[in-house]
């Protein structure tokens, strides 16, 4: 199977994507489900936070920029995510 990012979000199941980019159009996944429990809240902010406090490094899933650093940016992502409440759809 194939996806195309930049015709519409509702190509996903439950159109549980975001619009990255109105020009050219994009569309991503949203990230930060870091402990896969299939929402994006508290605990998951808590591990971000926790590792971007230590500056960890390297390839972590704590990472989700996936520049090789947790800081401030993953933290803003995971918390932007857990404020809206973002959560995994099934069918």
């Amino acid at each position: 199977m194939s996806y195309d990012f930049t015709s519409a979000a509702a190509q996903s199941y439950g159109s549980n994507m975001i619009q990255v980019n109105a020009s050219p159009l994009r569309f991503g996944v949203y990230s930060g489900d870091i402990n896969q429990d299939g929402t994006v809240d508290a605990s998951d902010v808590s591990e971000v936070d926790n590792d971007s406090y230590n500056s960890l490094s390297g390839y972590v899933k704590t990472d989700v920029t996936g520049d090789n650093f947790v800081d401030a940016t993953d933290v803003s992502i995971i918390d932007n995510n857990a404020n809206s409440s973002v959560n995994l759809v099934r069918p």
